[in-house]
């Protein structure tokens, strides 16, 4: 095995290693990605969870502030209750951080009888209640023999847990009964009238605007928004059907935020929506058998249900709140702001896998330059290789040839004036001949560091041809070439650099006296274009000679490069008369062209622009 093989098979299983090593990388890329996906997701959706439960937990809270501030004051500890429910109107009003969130305090006091008489708060006039006409905007809550039935689920049985704040969607306002003297709890109903009917009720009526403009917009920044912004479009619905926006964060709903929101929460009763409701407890004792038997339920603010609550005038069943058919179908929905949670997740899981994947194709195409590069440098540093092996054999024949004369003048061994004339054109030539090579490594070099400066004019392009044959006489008759001139009549000149076109002529003779030596011929011919080339001039050199290989042609004009067939029959050449005589035509606005066939030899033609 030659050490050539074994580099290429080391550099093949390096690639090979790295290359699979990238697709284990994108393989274990895509399937982290996915899990930090999913374990995003359970993350946005416990937030999610949370904030919804916060909303309505601090939305409840708000209720049952103002419920708290009213106790249970039957009639029986004070002369009037108005003069009792107006002291705790006055100390809500003062000291209540959203005091705006009520719109006003209605009473209903019990008179002789059944009837009932109709009372405001009028913070304006002394704190007191004056008589007053129901507002119609309070409907329901202006019957009160409708009222006392709704409000008494166990048929006027105004037990402790029929003494709760009702919330009345319709009108928004809070109601709850006052007990009649005497009464204390359920068990214990001695100093209880006979009908147990309640002693009035005591509305609390909610500010719309207020609880819209205002309550729900802060709770929804506070758990809904983050450092940039709202995450999430959040609206209140009620449970009609079609459901009724009540508030939304968006000025123009989707009705997508109805049809497929990410979470729903009700508002005022347990029932669960969309995975995030909230659970108020379980309905029996654990390991209990008795249906009857329940958890107390505990809700979101001090003194909750099931909890004696101490201080001056609150009853010892706190404020718990229940919603009546209109405010019972009240839901919180929170649909994403980019579709959907789902949604979100998937798009910005795509973006960091695309820009995973896309750090992983920056590593291949590095990989893959790495190696165009390296194979590269590895043929450019073989062709320098053989171009100095080329140059310094070229370089040896003249200098030899050149050597081996002088000396034999020196010595005396010429000595007829016909061997002295023959002795010193063969100087002549070779040192022509090592002049031009040295020229051309030396044109070559200069190209590489700037472009050629050249002097394009009108050029006669017989007499160039004629100046080029001329130089190379001796060359092709040392050969034995027949050399065969064709230039058409009236040829106009082209624009071209004179010395430039004259040695890019001499560079296509010499290959052809180089590589077609078996033929033996050549041909210049000069000629105008036809169809597109018809602003053209065309000087072709044609031979008889190998041919090139179709898999050639498109390498013969790279520097350094020499084709199979010169390596094999160890042709001498730099490798470099091709490259500059095509850079040299395409830098004086020509170019050059090349056709040829195997066994029938090779045309190149240099196309110039006609001078009109």
């Amino acid at each position: 095995m030659t050490t050539k093989f074994k580099q290429s098979l080391g550099a093949y299983g390096i690639i090979a290693g790295l290359s699979a090593l990238l697709v284990v990388l994108g393989a274990l890329q895509f399937r982290w990605s996915n899990q930090i996906r999913a374990s995003e997701l359970q993350r946005k959706q416990a937030a999610l969870e949370a904030g919804m439960n916060g909303f309505r937990e601090d939305f409840r809270r708000e209720l049952a502030g103002i419920c708290t501030s009213f106790g249970f004051r039957p009639p029986d500890e004070a002369a009037e209750i108005e003069d009792l429910y107006a002291q705790d109107c006055g100390d809500w009003a003062r000291s209540s951080d959203h005091r705006e969130l009520v719109a006003n305090y209605f009473l209903w006091e019990k008179g002789k009888g059944d009837s009932y008489s109709f009372l405001q708060f009028n913070p304006q006039q002394d704190g007191t209640f004056t008589a007053a006409a129901c507002p119609a905007r309070l409907g329901l809550l202006c019957d009160t023999s409708g009222l006392a039935g709704a409000l008494a689920p166990r048929g006027g049985d105004f037990a402790p847990m029929g003494l709760r704040w009702r919330i009345q969607g319709e009108s928004l306002a809070m109601v709850r009964p006052i007990p009649q003297p005497g009464w204390r709890n359920r068990r214990n109903r001695d100093g209880c009238p006979p009908d147990c009917s309640p002693a009035g009720f005591m509305i609390v009526e909610l500010d719309r605007d207020v609880l819209i403009t205002r309550l729900f917009p802060e709770l929804t920044r506070r758990y809904f928004a983050g450092p940039s912004g709202p995450l999430y479009n959040v609206a209140v619905i009620d449970g009609a059907d079609p459901a009724q926006f009540i508030y939304s964060s968006e000025s123009q709903p989707s009705p997508d935020l109805v049809s497929s929101p990410d979470e729903t929460l009700h508002l005022f009763n347990a029932r669960r929506g969309r995975g995030a409701e909230f659970r108020e407890g379980n309905p029996r004792v654990p390991g209990s058998t008795d249906r009857r038997e329940r958890v107390p339920t505990p809700f979101p603010f001090s003194g909750g249900a099931g909890r004696e609550t101490s201080g001056r005038g609150r009853g010892f069943f706190g404020a718990p709140i229940v919603a009546d058919a209109s405010a019972a179908g009240w839901r919180l929905v929170v649909r994403h702001q980019g579709g959907s949670m789902a949604e979100a997740a998937s798009l910005y899981w795509r973006r960091d896998l695309l820009l995973g994947f896309g750090v992983l194709l920056v590593l291949a195409a590095s990989m893959a330059l790495v190696l165009v590069w390296t194979q590269r440098i590895q043929r450019l540093a073989k062709m320098q290789m053989d171009f100095v092996a080329g140059v310094s054999h070229e370089l040896r024949t003249p200098v030899s040839v050149i050597s081996s004369a002088a000396e034999n003048l020196a010595d005396g061994v010429v000595g007829s004036n016909e061997q002295v004339k023959q002795y010193g054109a063969l100087i002549r030539n070779e040192a022509q001949r090592l002049a031009a090579m040295i020229g051309q490594v030396l044109l070559f070099a200069s190209t590489r560091n700037e472009a050629p400066r050249y002097q394009p004019r009108p050029v006669a392009v017989a007499e160039t041809i004629d100046t080029a044959v001329a130089d190379l006489a001796h060359l092709t008759e040392a050969n034995g070439f027949a050399v065969e001139k064709e230039v058409a009549p009236d040829l106009p000149p082209v624009m071209a650099d004179p010395k430039a076109l004259n040695r890019c002529l001499q560079n296509l003779m010499t290959n052809a006296l180089k590589y077609a030596s078996e033929g033996r011929w050549m041909a210049i011919r000069a000629l105008p274009g036809t169809g597109r080339e018809a602003a053209e001039v065309l000087i072709t050199v044609e031979d008889r000679g190998p041919g090139i290989a179709p898999e050639e042609i498109s390498h013969i004009f790279e520097p350094f490069y020499r084709g199979n067939a010169a390596r094999d029959s160890q042709t001498h050449g730099t490798g470099l008369g091709l490259s500059l005589v095509k850079e040299a035509a395409e830098v004086m606005g020509g170019r050059l062209t090349v056709s040829s066939r195997l066994g029938e030899g090779s045309k190149f033609t240099l196309h110039f622009p006609a001078v009109k």
